[in-house]
C-alpha cells in the first residue's frame, strides 16, 4: 500500500507486527508520553498525517497504526476473527511497545476500539480521546445502516466507497485521489465486515468508561450529525464525565480537514490531563502512610509536570518542584523564606500540638536573626575540624553498639536493625554531642521517633496523638536536661534564649531530633542498600573511614532521609511557566532532584564509587544548610564499614517496613536482618 510518509515502521508488538507512522519529538520538547492513535473503519494510519507533526512538536512520541488485518493479509482471515475486543487486545499490545505512558486517540471506529481498550487496561493510559464516535451502534437506526452497508460490500467490495471520496477530495488533489483508490483496493474484506458487524453489539459505556477515572475528549466536527446528534454527543459526553470540544467546519473527520485546530485542542487537553494526573500522583505522596518507592513518582512528575500548581487539602496553594536547580534555586534565593514565618500556610492548626507550636517557633524554621545567631553559635561547634575531634568517640560509641547488635544477631534469629542498632547508635551519638546520659538520649531517641510525624503535612488521628503525646515527653525531658547541664549544646541554647518559652523550647527539640532523626534513617536507609547491593557493600567493607566518604554521599543522594524541603514565596517569582505569588507554599522535593539527570548520569543506578560535581541537596543549600552535615556524615563513614566487616554474612531477612507517615522524613521502621545463610 502507498505510504505518505519516509516515517513508517513496523511495531513488534506482543500480539504480532503492526504498521505504524512514528513522529518523535525533538530532544529538549520531550515530554516522555506517547500519543497513539487509531483509524476509522475504512480509514488508515495516514487520516492523521496532518496532525502528526503538531503532535510531536508538542512533545509527545506519536504512534499512527493500521489494524492488524486491515490492509494485510492474516493466518485467519475469517470476520470472526475482527471483532472489536480483538482489535482492542492489539491496541493494548501497541500502547505496551511505546514503553511510555500514553494518551489514547480513536477516530470514528478507532473510538470504540479505544473505548473497548482503555477499559482492559486503564492503568496503561493518561488520557482518553473519541474523535467522532458516539455511545453506540446497537440501536435499530444504526443496526439497518451496518447492515445496508456490511451487504453492500459483500457484493461491490470497497470500491463502494469511491464515488464518496470523489466529493470529499477535489479532482485537482491527485495525490490523494490516488492515494484513496490504492488503500481501497487494499484493505481486507474480512476486516470490514468483522468490525462492521461486531459495531452493531457496541452500546452504551459511557459509565463505565467515566468509572475508570481516566480523563476523557469526546471530539466532533460541527457538522457531523449523520450517525448521532449533537444532543447525543453531548450526552455521551456527560455520562462519560468527558470534555466535549467541537471543531467548527469541519464534518466527521476533524483531523483532516480541520487539523490545526484539532492538534491545538488535542494539546490542551493533554496538557490539562497531566496536570490533574500529576495532581493525583501528589496527593497520593503526602497520603500519611508508608511509601515503599516515591522515586517512580518523583520521576513521572519531574518528566512530565516538572513545575505544578496544586491546592492541597487544608493548606495553602502551592507549587511543587521536582528538578534539580529548581530545587537548589528555591533553597538558595532568599525570596523563599522558612515556614516558621507564616505556618498558617501550611497548617490552620499549627498552634493546636505543643510540639508542632513550639518546632514553628524554632530557629530553624525562621528567617532572619531568630535563626542566624543560634545557627551561628552551633555552627563554629559543629564545624568538620570539630567533627574530626570527635571521630575517637564516634568509633568508641559504634563499636559498643556493634557488639550490643551482635549480641542480639547470636540467637539466630531475625533481629530488627532499627532498634537493635540505628536508634540506639543515633540516640548515644546525638546524647553525647549534647551532654546527655546515655540513659535519657536512648529513651529521648525513641521519644523523637515518634515525635518526629510533627513535621508531616498530613497525619491520621492515630498518627497525630502519638506523635502530641510523644512530643510532651521530649519537650519535658529537654527541658529538664538544658536547665541542669553545663556542658555540651544544650547550654548554648538557653543562654542565648532566655525568657523565650516555646521558641526556646523548639530550637531544643529542633536541635536534638535533627542531630537524632536524620542520622538514625541515614543507618537504616544506607543499610538496607548496602545489604541489597553486595557488590557495591564489598566496596565499602574492604575501604577504611575516609574511602566510605563517597558511599555515604551516594546513600545520601539515593535516599535522602530528608525527602521534601518547604519554603514560602515572598515575592513574586516564576518557575518554567508557572507564576509563584507571594504567601504561596513551595515544595521541593529533594528526594527526585537528587536523582535528576541534569544533577548526575544514570541517577538510578547505585553506585559508591561516584564523585558527583557538586553535592546533592540532601542536607539542604544555602542559609539553611545543615550545620550538623559534617558530624552526620561523620557518624555514617564510621559506622558502615564497621558494620559490614563484623557481620560480612548479614543480610536481609523479610519485609522491609517503611515508616509512616514517610512524606517529609524518610526511614525505615523495620528492617529485618540476619546473620548468615
Amino acid at each position: 500500500m502507498l505510504t505518505l510518509s519516509d516515517s513508517e515502521v513496523v511495531l513488534d508488538t506482543a500480539r504480532g507486527p503492526v504498521v505504524a507512522l512514528v513522529h518523535r519529538p525533538v530532544a529538549d520538547t520531550d515530554r516522555n508520553a506517547a500519543v497513539v492513535l487509531c483509524a476509522g473503519v475504512v480509514g488508515s494510519k495516514e487520516d492523521f498525517l496532518p496532525v502528526l507533526p503538531a503532535i510531536a512538536a508538542a512533545g509527545y512520541h506519536a504512534y499512527a497504526y493500521d489494524y492488524r488485518g486491515h490492509y494485510t493479509e492474516l493466518a485467519e482471515e475469517s470476520p470472526e476473527a475482527h471483532t472489536i475486543a480483538e482489535h482492542a487486545e492489539d491496541l493494548v499490545a501497541v500502547v505496551e511497545s511505546a514503553g511510555r505512558p500514553v494518551h489514547l486517540v480513536g477516530h470514528s471506529y478507532g473510538g470504540f476500539v479505544a473505548r473497548a481498550a482503555a477499559l482492559m487496561r486503564p492503568e496503561l493510559l493518561l488520557s482518553v480521546t473519541l474523535i467522532g464516535a458516539g455511545p453506540g451502534m446497537d440501536g435499530a437506526k444504526h443496526r439497518r445502516l451496518l447492515a445496508g452497508f456490511d451487504k453492500t460490500l459483500a457484493l461491490q467490495g470497497a470500491a463502494v466507497m469511491w464515488p464518496v471520496v470523489r466529493r470529499l477530495v477535489p479532482e485537482r488533489d491527485v495525490d490523494r485521489r490516488e492515494f484513496w483508490r490504492r488503500r481501497l483496493a487494499g484493505m481486507r474484506l474480512a476486516f470490514l465486515h468483522g468490525a462492521l458487524r461486531s459495531l452493531t453489539a457496541e452500546g452504551d459505556r459511557g459509565a463505565d468508561l467515566r468509572a475508570t477515572r481516566l480523563p476523557v475528549l469526546l471530539m466532533h466536527g460541527y457538522r457531523d450529525q449523520r450517525l448521532w446528534s449533537a444532543q447525543d454527543f453531548a450526552g455521551y459526553a456527560t455520562r462519560m464525565g468527558a470534555e466535549l470540544e467541537i471543531i467548527p467546519d469541519a464534518s466527521h473527520s476533524p483531523n483532516l480537514e480541520q487539523p490545526g485546530r484539532t492538534a491545538a485542542a488535542l494539546a490542551r487537553f493533554w496538557a490539562d490531563a497531566e496536570r490533574r494526573h500529576a495532581e493525583r500522583l501528589v496527593l497520593d505522596l503526602v497520603r500519611p502512610r508508608a511509601l515503599t518507592d516515591p522515586y517512580a513518582t518523583y520521576r513521572t512528575l519531574r518528566e512530565r509536570t516538572p513545575v505544578l500548581r496544586i491546592d492541597l487539602p487544608g493548606k495553602a496553594a502551592a507549587v511543587v518542584l521536582s528538578r534539580h536547580a529548581d530545587v537548589a534555586r528555591m533553597l538558595q534565593e532568599p525570596i523563599f523564606a522558612s515556614p516558621g514565618e507564616d505556618p498558617a500556610r501550611l497548617t490552620h492548626n499549627w498552634r493546636d500540638v505543643r510540639i508542632v507550636r513550639c518546632l514553628y517557633q524554632s530557629f530553624g524554621w525562621r528567617e532572619g536573626a531568630v535563626h542566624t545567631d543560634l545557627r551561628a553559635a552551633l555552627a563554629r561547634r559543629l564545624v568538620p575540624r570539630r567533627a574530626e575531634e570527635l571521630r575517637a568517640d564516634t568509633i568508641a560509641t559504634a563499636e559498643a553498639c556493634l557488639d550490643s547488635f551482635g549480641e542480639r544477631l547470636a540467637g539466630g534469629a531475625a533481629v530488627n536493625l532499627v532498634e537493635a542498632l540505628a536508634i540506639p547508635f543515633a540516640s548515644l551519638v546525638t546524647g553525647r554531642l549534647l551532654d546527655i546520659p546515655d540513659a535519657d538520649a536512648l529513651r529521648l531517641g525513641e521519644a523523637a521517633r515518634v515525635a518526629s510525624a510533627a513535621f508531616e503535612p498530613f497525619m491520621t488521628p492515630r498518627q497525630r496523638g502519638e506523635m502530641a503525646t510523644a512530643g510532651e515527653e521530649l519537650i519535658d525531658a529537654l527541658e529538664a536536661l538544658a536547665a541542669e547541664r553545663e556542658t555540651g549544646l544544650l547550654p548554648v541554647v538557653r543562654r542565648l534564649r532566655p525568657d523565650l518559652g516555646e521558641q526556646y523550647l523548639g530550637d531544643l527539640v529542633l536541635l536534638f531530633g535533627a542531630g537524632y532523626d536524620s542520622p538514625a534513617s541515614l543507618v537504616t536507609l544506607g543499610a538496607r542498600l548496602l545489604l541489597s547491593y553486595p557488590d557495591e557493600a564489598a566496596l565499602v567493607r574492604i575501604g577504611d573511614d575516609d574511602a566510605a566518604g563517597p558511599a555515604v554521599e551516594e546513600i545520601l543522594r539515593y535516599e535522602p532521609p530528608v525527602q521534601i524541603a518547604v519554603r514560602i514565596a515572598t515575592a513574586p517569582a516564576r518557575f518554567g511557566d508557572v507564576e509563584v505569588q507571594p504567601g504561596m507554599a513551595v515544595l521541593g522535593l529533594v528526594g527526585s532532584a537528587n536523582r535528576d539527570p541534569a544533577y548526575v548520569t544514570n541517577p538510578d543506578r547505585f553506585d559508591v564509587l561516584r564523585r558527583p560535581a557538586r553535592a546533592a541537596l540532601s542536607f539542604g543549600a544555602g542559609r539553611h544548610f545543615c550545620p550538623g552535615a559534617a558530624l552526620a556524615r561523620l557518624h555514617a563513614q564510621v559506622l558502615f564499614p564497621r558494620l559490614l566487616r563484623r557481620f560480612p554474612a548479614l543480610r536481609i531477612a523479610g519485609p522491609v517496613r517503611y515508616r509512616a507517615p514517610g512524606t517529609m522524613l524518610r526511614g525505615i521502621e523495620d528492617l529485618p536482618v540476619s546473620n548468615g545463610a
